[in-house]
């Protein structure tokens, strides 16, 4: 069944509903997009050794292909066959072989296109043959002083069968002259393994090796960094990030530096960039949405994979326009509530240009945003790794709390938020679970929306609020390093400068509810809608829940929809009244977390050092 926004359900239409069709499956329309490829940005030039002119021209020389020489710069022609051998010739090879036959067999020969593999086929066509007669010289000592060499066979294969042919006929035929003949004998009468011939020409052994010990120096500084934590790098990322705020040349001097102070021996910066850049997978982190999967790869693709995955590529820009549309539609109706909240860039204390700062471990302070997107004002709940984390219980309190306060100061409200689609953090049964205790909970919410934007096209108004907080930070540690997160706190406070401040609520570890208590306590289930079609979170673009329905969610699938689904998500026993669901709403932290041992020994060294001043010792040693 269907409903609008209001939760009543409507009926089929004549000429609209009443009909299916069962060839399209009900798959809404999208309207047209450009599909105009964005330019491309530049990037860091890569060594690319295969479009190298040099070995370009190998690789043409090597198939018998025409090229132009790198060094005479002349253009040298393809391989073609050579005549016959005469008439006189005792293996009568003209007459073995038809003019296709040997075209057959020079295409065969170049189409290996590597010269290790030439050779292989030249070694494997040649035989040794001693001679039947030998003429000796001997010496006037009566000594043998030279005898007569081994002869070489050379054959050529036709339909599966080795023919005996005369060297002018094996020559003319393959294109080639002695050298590579004589090259590949070589190489077989050394005893070299046919299978494991190599082009040893322009190489050699006699390298500069670098003490292995410099090299497991340099790794354990980089090892030694610490990792920036995100919420918008993804859990599964096997990239590491690091802080932003220098670059591999800073990490190289003050990595000789560290070598210097302890006598120790270290690499060049071509050498350390090397191993940063080969043997480790990490990049420098700066504070940014994730880029748009489904764009950047449509993008790279050729004009044939663009037209094969036209429609789905226009279904998803047309996702992210009617998301954006329906926002600002949202933002103009009177009758609703409507916010953006998003979880800010982790900031790190002590921060400041303090080298020493950068190899320590330090403090993660976490910043849920609300943005009122009626009348711009901003709530901040700000907390410290050491109170709490920031998955689905610490958004959950935050987004809680909001709603608290606004449905304390307003009668009948319908609320709609807008955000991103992290499944760890309010995409997820949990959160849902939450807005459902709310609306049962909060006497004046008569419903929560959640819209969530399309998945790298989450700009919102609440970036700039992050960008606000981030530009003061900046203009702080002009005038000295920020130590503690009231120094961060204050940054938040004053980074509005007209207008409404942003208000700060600072969170401690008894704030936080357990949301995931709350799901179990409901016996939450969404699988299945009412008509029995599954459901999947992940791909669901709308989720609503009203107090007029405290069983089910309202969902919509594409913001192309018209129309809510509705699916039942707390199924109770028949025994059950309605008042027999009383949920306890527990803490999510008995005690507070606390630090990992490393990180506060980190932070208690900069303590001890006076590289943090001594006044914020209490507030490290209680963390």
């Amino acid at each position: 069944m269907l409903y609008n926004d209001t939760g009543v359900t409507t009926p089929a239409i004549d000429g609209e509903c009443s009909v299916v069709d069962t060839n399209k499956q009900n798959v809404p329309s999208y309207p047209a997009v450009q599909t105009t490829s964005p330019t491309k940005t530049g990037k860091k030039r890569r060594r690319n050794e295969a479009n190298w002119k040099a070995n370009i021209a190998k690789r043409l020389r090597n198939s018998g292909k025409s090229y132009q020489s790198t060094k005479t710069k002349k253009i040298v022609p393809n391989r073609k066959l050579k005549p016959s051998c005469n008439d006189k010739c005792k293996f009568q090879c003209g007459s073995n072989f038809t003019e296709e036959q040997r075209q057959k067999i020079l295409n065969d020969y170049w189409s290996l296109g590597e010269i290790e593999k030439q050779w292989t086929f030249i070694a494997n066509s040649v035989d040794v043959v001693t001679p039947k007669h030998r003429y000796v010289k001997i010496d006037s000592d009566g000594n043998i002083a030279t005898t007569r060499n081994n002869n070489n066979a050379f054959f050529l294969t036709i339909s599966g069968a080795k023919t005996r042919v005369c060297k002018q006929f094996f020559k003319n035929t393959l294109g080639i002259n002695n050298r590579p003949i004589e090259t590949a004998l070589k190489k077989k009468n050394n005893d070299t393994n046919i299978s494991s011939m190599k082009d040893n020409r322009g190489s050699h052994q006699n390298h500069n090796k670098v003490d292995e010990s410099i090299k497991e120096g340099i790794k354990l500084f980089i090892e030694s960094i610490p990792k920036i934590e995100s919420h918008y790098i993804r859990a599964n990322s096997k990239r590491h990030y690091i802080d932003g705020s220098k670059a591999v040349t800073d990490l190289h001097r003050d990595y000789v530096e560290r070598c210097k102070s302890q006598n120790l021996p270290y690499g060049t910066y071509m050498m350390f960039y090397r191993i940063f850049t080969q043997d480790f997978n990490i990049s420098f982190f700066t504070p940014k949405k994730d880029l748009c999967d489904v764009c950047e790869a449509y993008k790279n693709i050729t004009d044939e994979e663009k037209e094969s995955q036209k429609q789905d590529y226009e279904k998803h820009m047309s996702e992210k326009d009617l998301s954006r549309s329906e926002k600002e539609q949202d933002k103009a109706n009177k009758n609703i509530f409507v916010a953006v909240y998003d979880l800010q860039a982790v900031f790190q204390c002590p921060k400041g240009d303090v080298s020493v700062f950068y190899y320590k471990s330090k403090l993660n302070v976490l910043n849920l945003t609300i943005y009122d997107l009626k009348n711009n004002s901003v709530e901040s709940y700000v907390w410290d790794e050491s109170n709490a984390n920031r998955g689905v219980n610490e958004i959950g309190t935050c987004v809680y709390q909001y709603l608290k306060k606004i449905s304390a100061t307003a009668e009948d409200l319908d609320v709609v938020f807008y955000s991103d689609n992290c499944a760890g953090q309010q995409k997820n049964k949990f959160m849902i679970s939450m807005y459902l205790y709310a609306v049962k909970t909060l006497p004046n919410l008569n419903s929560i929306t959640h819209k969530y934007l399309i998945k790298g096209h989450t700009q919102n108004e609440g970036d700039s609020a992050h960008s606000q907080i981030e530009r003061e930070v900046k203009r702080q540690l002009r005038s000295g390093p920020m130590y503690t997160p009231d120094a961060f706190i204050g940054a938040i406070k004053g980074a509005r400068k007209k207008g409404e401040p942003f208000h700060v609520n600072e969170m401690c570890f008894d704030d936080f509810y357990d949301w995931k208590s709350i799901c179990n306590q409901m016996n939450f289930n969404l699988t299945k809608d009412e008509d029995n079609n599954t459901v999947k979170l992940a791909g669901l673009k709308v989720i609503k829940v009203q107090r007029t329905d405290q069983d089910a969610i309202f969902f919509k699938e594409s913001y192309a929809d018209k129309l809510f689904k509705k699916a039942i998500v707390i199924r109770r026993k028949k025994s059950y009244n309605n008042e027999s669901l009383n949920m306890d709403l527990k803490k999510a932290y008995l005690r507070k977390p606390g630090l990992a041992e490393r990180k506060k020994a980190d932070l208690m060294d900069l303590v001890n050092k006076n590289l943090i001043p001594r006044y914020h010792k209490a507030f490290y040693e209680s963390l």
